[in-house]
């Protein structure tokens, strides 16, 4: 046992003697390595097909980026750092039928480098261990962002990551204030929270959050007064200065957020009505939602004035958005992962506490906080409960360095066994297998743990076959990783459809459809057949008349049509052969352009 402890642990030595001569080496040797292995793992996610891209939230901020270079820009509420972001990556391949993949590609590899950058470079200032040493968080992040399973769908939302990450990095700049009370650290961190601001509206809500934080640390330094500025100016530099420019540019002022923050109001509605008719359901719900408190208009945009209206349906709402709220989390760190990455976290704030670092576990807790006002039009999706994630990493890394600290002693040893089997049997009797397969795989890691170091004792080399352990525990909880596949653009009936539109009608023209992502691909305006205001209720023909009069030119048929607007499909499917054409038609017809043709 011994001479395997010694093989395993012989790279990990070479590191740490470079560390001794060459600063940080293990930390960026660590990085770096996991990082590349992360690359080579989920590559076939970060290289999508046009199918693999998310037909709204992603679609939105790539065709955002596109029309930039139309003249068009996003207000505030738009969310235009993503719209500049995608107009970069735009660029190299503007002339290309398949621009819209290829920009996709390009910024989720940069989206998932940047959650990365973030994540490490805010541990690299977190202290743990005895005494409160600095150990090399960084590499052991690094070995946590290997094992999670949550990063890769992030990316299919980009204004998660983005904001994440820009978040992150202002939280990294507060931390190293910290330790440091170099005030260059504030402006940095409010330049970086404004960044995130125009990634994202929640910044908003974390400014009055980044100035209490930096005012609890400045007054202990006794430069409150100086940090004001430091706090207020690069913030206000970046948003006011975005806001200006793009009223100079339009002649609108208006930030947007009154109008986006009601539609995600009426989009919460869903909590407790999501029932599919004959249109998308989230259209659905914002039409229930108005029955229930009340139109836009009627409501100033208000979501206070639509609640006093209807304070009893609210109140359904935001009990159901309770309830469900801890199963979404679950969910949005990974069934299988996310109790082990809960009960580590816990674990570390015990640490944490043990060792008196009360600072640094009030910014960790007041930090998220902004995410509360998800109660108030109750709706979370899984990416906004990810939006701090490095803050759950470090308490977990923080866990994981108390345990091996203290394996030796009975107590811990016995508390993981019951916590762990405790957690196992929730699994079984409470039908989460998911639950039971993850925390019983991190007590078998556990127990090899302890068996290794009860035969060779507390040696280096030891906690080094530890983290080896964990590591390979983690891989085995995060699961399968997307498999490597032969991709030829074009071979998809998507791909297809998109050359066709792309190559035999004009640029702009509107296309009508369930969702947007193809139709802007082809770099077409999408009429959507998805919207509360869509006439479904009228017969074919006359649903056919509104068509013409809306000037629409084709239809693009898919799964977000015919599936999610099941009536909607139906009044279109009656025209085809009399006022519509079909011109194309893949995947056995569940891909389909047809033209309008209005002379007939």
């Amino acid at each position: 046992m011994s001479a395997f402890i010694q093989l395993l642990s012989r790279p990990y030595q070479w590191i740490l003697l470079k560390t001794k001569t060459r600063q940080g080496s293990l930390t960026l040797t660590a990085g770096v390595l996991f990082f590349v292995a992360n690359l080579a793992l989920i590559y076939p996610a970060l290289l999508p097909d046009l199918a693999d891209i998310n037909p709204w939230d992603e679609s939105v901020y790539i065709h955002s980026g596109q029309m930039i270079f139309n003249g068009e820009w996003q207000n505030f509420a738009g969310n235009p750092l993503a719209a500049i972001f995608y107009a970069l990556t735009y660029l190299p391949f503007s002339k290309s039928p398949y621009w819209f993949v290829y920009s996709c590609a390009l910024g989720r590899v940069i989206l998932f480098a940047l959650l990365w950058l973030s994540a490490c470079l805010f541990a690299s200032q977190v202290t743990t261990g005895k005494d409160g040493q600095k150990l090399p968080l960084p590499a052991v992040m690094a070995g946590f962002l290997l094992v999670s399973p949550f990063i890769t769908p992030m990316l299919r939302f980009p204004s998660d990551p983005l904001f994440a990450s820009l978040a992150g990095f202002s939280l990294w700049q507060i931390m190293l204030y910290k330790n440091t009370r170099l005030l260059k650290h504030i402006w940095l961190a409010s330049l970086f929270l404004g960044l995130a601001t125009l990634a994202r509206n929640d910044g908003l809500l974390m400014f009055p959050i980044l100035a209490a934080v930096v005012i609890i640390l400045s007054i202990s330094a006794k430069q409150w007064l100086r940090t004001i500025p430091a706090v207020a100016l690069p913030f206000a530099a970046v948003v006011g200065g975005y806001i200006l420019f793009f009223g100079l540019l339009t002649g609108r002022f208006e930030m947007g957020t009154m109008g986006r923050t009601y539609d995600n109001f009426e989009a919460g509605h869903q909590a407790i009505y999501n029932v599919s008719g004959g249109i998308n359901p989230v259209a659905e719900a914002k039409l229930e939602a108005r029955r229930a408190f009340g139109t836009p208009e009627e409501n100033n945009l208000s979501v206070f004035n639509a609640i006093q209206r209807n304070p009893k349906v609210y109140l359904q709402r935001l009990l159901i958005t309770v309830k469900q709220l801890p199963d979404q989390i679950l969910h949005a760190y990974g069934i299988r992962f996310a109790p082990v990455l809960f009960l580590l976290a816990a674990r570390g704030i015990l640490a944490l506490l043990r060792s008196r670092q009360y600072g640094l576990l009030l910014i960790l807790f007041i930090w998220p906080t902004h995410l509360a006002s998800g109660l108030i039009i109750t709706l979370f999706r899984e990416g906004h409960l990810l939006f701090h994630f490095y803050i759950m990493l470090s308490l977990a890394i923080t866990g994981l360095v108390a345990i091996l600290e203290n394996i030796a002693n009975p107590r811990e040893r016995i508390a993981w066994g019951v916590v762990l089997v405790g957690a196992a049997l929730y699994g079984i009797l409470d039908a989460k297998l998911a639950i039971f397969y993850g925390v019983s795989i991190f007590l078998i890691a556990l127990l090899a743990i302890y068996a290794i170091r009860n035969q060779v004792g507390e040696r280096p080399e030891v906690t080094l076959a530890a983290l080896f352990i964990f590591l390979c525990a983690g891989l085995v909880i995060h699961g399968s990783y997307p498999s490597p596949t032969s991709r030829v653009l074009g071979d998809d009936a998507k791909e297809q459809a998109l050359v066709y539109m792309w190559e035999n009608l004009d640029r702009g023209e509107k296309v009508a459809g369930g969702a947007p992502g193809m139709v802007w691909a082809a770099q077409m305006t999408f009429i959507n057949m998805s919207s509360p205001d869509v006439p479904v209720h009228r017969d074919s023909q006359q649903f056919y008349d509104w068509m013409v009069s809306q000037g629409v030119r084709a239809v693009y048929v898919d799964h977000s049509l015919y599936n999610d607007s099941p009536a909607v499909w139906e009044l279109i499917k009656a025209q085809i052969g009399t006022g519509l054409t079909r011109v194309f038609s893949g995947d056995e017809g569940d891909i389909q352009v047809l033209l309008l043709q209005p002379d007939q």
